[in-house]
Formats: C-alpha cells, sequence, structure tokens
C-alpha cells in the first residue's frame, strides 16, 4: 500500500478512514492559513515561472535532481499531496465527507485564466461555513456578488458529475491540506493541471492508486477506442493480437479508460497483487 496507508491508514486505505475528513481539523488555525494562502497563490501564480524551473532541473545532473525533488516532494507530503482514485473507491470517499461543494479549479485558473472551469470538489470543506476561505476564493477568482460561486452537490449529483468527467478523460484524484486532511477531489489532465504537468518532469505531487488496470484479451475487440484515454501512456495496441494492452509499470490505476471500452473489457486490480507493480507509488 502507498506510505500514507501505512502512516495515517493503519494498513487500510488512508482515504477510507473518517477522520481525515473532519470538520474538526479545518479548526487548525495553520490549517486554515495554509488553505487561503495556497488559493491565493496557485489561483494567482504565473505557471510559466512555475514551469521555468522544471526545465532548468532538466540541465541539472540527473543524480541532483533526483535528490532535489526528493526533498520537495517530501515536503509537499506534510502539507499538500494527492493519490489517483477510481469511482469505486470515491464512491466511499463521499459517504465520509461531511458536505460536497463543487467549486472552480485553481490550478486551471492558474494555466488557462479561466474561472468557469468547475472541476473540483471540496470535501467537508464547505466555503459557505468557512468566511475566510470563500473570501480568499471571491478574490482569486474576481467573482461578483450575484455569481453563482459554489454548488453543494447531494452525492448522487457528485458521482453522476464523476462519471461524465470521466468520459472526458479526466482522472480523479483525492487532496491533502496539511496532511491527513482530505479537503477536495480533483478531476485532471495533463494539458491544464498543475500536477499532472509536474508529473512530465518526473516531480511527483501524487501517489498512483491502489489499482491496475488489465485488459481481457478473449472480451476486448481490438477498436482502439480506449487508446487515446490513458493520461500517462499506459495502453497500447498489439498489433499481433489485435488487442489493447495496458503496461502495468505505466498504469496509475485511475480506471478512466473504462469508459471508453464499449465491451467492459478493462478491469481494476489490486495493485498489491500484481507482480509488477506491487511496488511502484
Amino acid at each position: 500500500m502507498c506510505q500514507f496507508c501505512h502512516q495515517h491508514g493503519e494498513g487500510e486505505k488512508w482515504y477510507l478512514q473518517a477522520r481525515h475528513y473532519a470538520e474538526d481539523l479545518l479548526s487548525d488555525l495553520e490549517r486554515r492559513r495554509y488553505i487561503k494562502e495556497f488559493i491565493f497563490r496557485i489561483g494567482n501564480g504565473s505557471v510559466s515561472d512555475w514551469e521555468n524551473d522544471f526545465r532548468r532541473a532538466l540541465n541539472f545532473p540527473a543524480v541532483l535532481r533526483k535528490l532535489t525533488y526528493r526533498y520537495y516532494e517530501r515536503e509537499c507530503r506534510r502539507d499538500h499531496f494527492g493519490q489517483v482514485v477510481p469511482l469505486e473507491d470515491l464512491d466511499r470517499v463521499l459517504d465520509l465527507a461531511n458536505s460536497i461543494v463543487r467549486l472552480p479549479c485553481i490550478c486551471r485558473k492558474n494555466t488557462t485564466g479561466t474561472r468557469e472551469a468547475r472541476y473540483c470538489f471540496g470535501l467537508s470543506m464547505d466555503p459557505e461555513k468557512l468566511l475566510d476561505v470563500r473570501e480568499a476564493f471571491l478574490q482569486t477568482f474576481e467573482f461578483g456578488p450575484h455569481d453563482r460561486l459554489f454548488e453543494r452537490l447531494s452525492k448522487t449529483a457528485a458521482m453522476d458529475l464523476l462519471r461524465s468527467f470521466e468520459r472526458e478523460g479526466l482522472i480523479h484524484t483525492i487532496w491533502t491540506f496539511k496532511t491527513p486532511f482530505i479537503g477536495a477531489i480533483g478531476n485532471c489532465d495533463r494539458a491544464d493541471c498543475l500536477a499532472m504537468m509536474a508529473y512530465r518532469y518526473e516531480f511527483h505531487l501524487f501517489f498512483r492508486g491502489e489499482w491496475v488496470g488489465e485488459v481481457e484479451e478473449k472480451v476486448c475487440t481490438g477498436c482502439k477506442a480506449c487508446s487515446t484515454a490513458c493520461q500517462f501512456g499506459a495502453l497500447g495496441y498489439s498489433a499481433a493480437r489485435r488487442r489493447a494492452f495496458i503496461d502495468p509499470l505505466r498504469c496509475y490505476g485511475c480506471g478512466t479508460c473504462r469508459a471508453f471500452c464499449d465491451t467492459s473489457a478493462i478491469r481494476l486490480r489490486p495493485r498489491l497483487d500484481h507482480p509488477l507493480a506491487r511496488k511502484l507509488w
């Protein structure tokens, strides 16, 4: 299991522990300060400056770059880190959250400048109740007093949206704000999400999922409909067998590719049971 499962989950999936969604964690002043500063910093930041830092790092010797990344990744795990989570587990996550609020995406505000990309969900972090967090969102996104900024969701409505995001090819991730408090679900792609862009430079801001995808060859028709679905380049096509396949060393276990398969030929298996992927996080 991932590092957080051992540290915060007592050997079970850490994100299925109710205590990590508890509203009383938000009474911690340091956590509230961090959340407000995070919204301002990411929402108003410059993605070009951020990417330039990574491009400069590519000129470092590989050993030095990895050591530097390891240091900053450890810092991120303390403050703001994520994990890929498939729909099955998100169904259980939403039962644990005290509230579900649809929010404009801070990453996409940074990378695209748009304030209308509402791909994120706040969990147990309702800005209508947390006035300081609400103010941070209002200032960052420059909404007017009559704009609809926050949308409270039922579990059913949230799951319907998550399924629709999968059909767009987005992966689902959960995120901490001062670990182990889990405050958000992100729906990410490599084009606009900062964590996925960091992945491009081999800087890891989230763990792989607790699952690995597999293709059942007897069910697969070789239609290639899934071939463009993977954000991690794990899906391939065998010309000899005329079937799709998944590289377990690249797979992050998001399960999004299943939304593109009309024959249900793709399934998820526990990462810990996979001989090649069991130690990859």
